[in-house]
């Protein structure tokens, strides 16, 4: 939490109220606790842009256009717009259904949604979600056609939209070039996983077409389906459909063009694992304990001259009670033993073998590791069938400009009904995380027993 001045404006810009405040990010929201007035909580959906217009000064616009201006805050400026950003991609993320967790990185953008300027791209293991100032995008890797890097600029291609253009990543070209490069092939990868274990008896070959077609999220059309093999639509619906919704897809496949698809829903990545990590079991820390033996004099101007004294009458120099031959009556023993003198005194002067202080060697480092299994997926955990299946299996309809949303092996409780063309329809669905609901269907027809006729009456007839 942090003090700060407010002033909060409408979207004409007239001044609503300002003042002093306790400002703070909790609960998924951004908290302004004015002193001697209500409490305004804007959740993340809520805000539409954070930008600093001056120096020291967050700027944020709600969605409706009124304005949240923020001064004085000192320090803490850094941390609230931290907090902003990391919470806005939360939200975000969790808008767009993104699966698995985020590797973030800072970039200049350029997309329809997220406009041009500094933004944070994070790639999840389905998705590429682009939050700029004025909003976010996301790219499923279903839609991606390739990925090009020129001259630190990475070209993305989407079908459908413009290109993606991302640049000012500096070092990080190469690594987010390779990251992307590897979750397509991963994506693609688990979707012909799971058609493996769908479909146990399809020919290879085979199932890398359909793999083609059904990438995730993306609807593959019946007949180009049975085109790859006979009957191969209507197993995947049987395999993957509800008992009690049978009927209604029986019904849609008569009344439209069938296009069947699945989208996995959580993710499958499992973390690098191991029984102990590694440690030196040898070499203890000598922290403090790398200085020289040093010798037996004091330090400072009286052990330099301490020492030069020392070193005299151990030569027998000028200065010493010994003979030139270094016998010194210090350091000597008599006629025959000069030798010893020198040494006595090299010693005095902390050098010679084993002298006080020197650190014992340490034996040779135990470097044995722990055992560890790596970062991998689990694909067996990819399922359209069960209570709680890791992916959603759905047919879209197209029928007289109309395209119908039917979830296959979940408990829906209505069928949506949406304006415009099919492949329009199933990006929207994939970019809000196939919650049909949130599009502003045309029409939300129950699953009760008047459900066949309100179909026919919403397609035209």
């Amino acid at each position: 939490m942090s003090s700060a001045r407010y002033r909060l404006l409408s979207p004409a810009g007239e001044k609503l109220q300002d003042g002093q405040g306790d400002v703070e990010v909790a609960g998924g929201a951004l908290v302004l606790a004015p002193d001697g007035e209500s409490v305004l909580r804007i959740p993340f959906g809520s805000i539409a842009a954070v930008a600093e217009p001056g120096p020291f000064t967050v700027r944020v616009t709600l969605a409706g256009g009124d304005v949240l201006e923020l001064s004085r805050l000192g320090v803490m400026r850094t941390q609230l717009l931290a907090e902003l950003r990391d919470g806005r991609g939360d939200d975000a993320a969790a808008a767009a259904g993104a699966v698995g967790e985020a590797e973030v990185f800072p970039a200049e953008a350029s997309f329809a949604e997220a406009g041009r300027g500094p933004a944070e791209v994070r790639v999840y293991d389905d998705a590429l979600l682009v939050i700029g100032a004025a909003g976010a995008e996301r790219v499923g890797f279903s839609f991606v056609g390739a990925v090009d890097t020129r001259d630190y600029v990475i070209t993305v291609e989407v079908a459908g939209r413009a290109p993606l253009t991302l640049s000012r990543l500096g070092r990080r070209t190469g690594e987010l070039a390779g990251l992307l490069a590897g979750r397509l092939r991963q994506a693609r990868g688990r979707t012909a996983a799971f058609l493996g274990s769908l479909l146990p008896g399809l020919d290879p070959v085979a199932l890398r077409a359909a793999a083609s077609l059904l990438r995730d999220g993306v609807a593959g059309p019946a007949g180009a389906l049975d085109g790859i093999h006979p009957d191969l639509a209507a197993t995947l619906i049987r395999l993957a459909t509800l008992p009690d919704r049978r009927d209604a897809v029986a019904v849609l496949g008569r009344r439209s063009e069938l296009a069947i698809g699945f989208r996995q829903l959580v993710s499958v990545r499992r973390p690098a694992v191991g029984t102990t990590p590694w440690r030196d079991h040898a070499a203890a820390p000598h922290i403090g304990e790398h200085e020289s033996p040093g010798g037996a004099f004091r330090p400072g101007l009286a052990g330099a001259l301490a020492a030069g004294v020392m070193s005299g009458v151990a030569s027998g120099g000028p200065g010493s009670s010994g003979s030139g031959s270094g016998s010194g009556l210090g350091f000597g023993f008599g006629e025959g033993y000069g030798a010893f003198g020198a040494y006595w005194g090299f010693r005095a002067l902390g050098a010679g073998m084993n002298a006080a202080g020197t650190r014992p060697m340490t034996p040779r480092p135990d470097v044995t590791r722990g055992l560890l299994t790596p970062a991998t997926e689990d694909l067996s955990a990819l399922t359209a069938a069960g209570e709680s299946p890791t992916v959603l299996a759905f047919v879209l309809g197209s029928a007289r400009g109309y395209v119908v949303y039917e979830a296959l092996n979940l408990p829906e409780p209505a069928t949506c009904v949406f304006r415009g063309e099919l492949a329009a329809v199933n990006r929207a669905l994939d970019d809000a995380g196939f919650r049909a609901e949130d599009l502003a269907p045309a029409a939300r027809i129950p699953h009760d027993a008047a459900w066949a006729d309100r179909l026919a009456a919403a397609l035209g007839g």
